[in-house]
């Protein structure tokens, strides 16, 4: 069975001159080269992801030929229409379940790849959860921060609010207040070239969604439905 080994040189040439080329007569002619450089390795990444995942009992899944995210843009409501993604991207949720909260995320972009455990962009009542909980227990949030701090990793303050959310300014001086305006809890870890197109990229994956281990389990403990 094959095995992840890397994006290929061809692979992000092939991202940089479609950043160049973003139409469909020059991509057209170059499907079979996205299918096989680009398309294949990603599905194998997913699908050695989440065999890593499963063997570290890591309750994050993912069915390879679902899991990525097609090349072709949605252009129905986007004043850009141009037609193709420059990037590639694949994500693991929670118990390989699509739409639930909380999972492992790669991108694939030339000189500026990552990888991300998040719950992003939480939707009005995951986040109104996810608040409440931090107001009725913010020590325990606090242990969360610790814990991923000794992992040496942080979550992101990246497109915070301004001001505290409307029901949590008397938050305002709390250790914590800077994550109550927080719409997503992100840890993430950029990626060399050179990453990518090494078969360690799928270590390195694994290694951060290890390191992010205190903040999934605390996200899925709060928006996960109880059986």
């Amino acid at each position: 069975m094959d095995r992840f080994d890397g994006f290929s040189p061809q692979a992000l040439k092939f991202l940089r001159e479609l950043k160049k080329n973003n139409d469909r007569a020059w991509f057209q002619p170059r499907k079979a080269t996205y299918e096989r450089e680009l398309l294949a390795p990603l599905q194998l990444l997913t699908a050695d992801l989440a065999a890593a995942l499963r063997k570290a009992k890591m309750p994050i899944d993912a069915d390879p030929r679902r899991a990525v995210f097609r090349i072709y843009r949605d252009v129905r409501f986007s004043l850009d229409k141009s037609p193709y993604k420059t990037n590639l991207g694949t994500y693991l949720p929670y118990k390989g379940i699509r739409g639930a909260p909380g999972g492992l995320y790669v991108h694939i972009t030339p000189k500026a790849s990552f990888v991300a455990a998040a719950f992003y962009q939480l939707d009005k009542d995951a986040l109104l959860r996810w608040r409440n909980a931090m107001a009725a227990d913010p020590k325990r949030f606090q242990s969360v921060l610790r814990a991923l701090e000794r992992n040496g990793v942080a979550i992101s303050q990246h497109e915070a609010l301004k001001r505290m959310p409307r029901g949590f300014e008397e938050h305002k001086e709390s250790p914590i207040a800077a994550y109550f305006r927080l719409g997503s809890f992100i840890v993430s870890e950029q990626l060399r070239d050179e990453d990518v197109m090494d078969k360690r990229l799928l270590d390195k994956a694994v290694s951060l969604a290890k390191k992010s281990k205190p903040l999934l389990e605390y996200g899925w403990e709060i928006l996960t439905p109880r059986a």
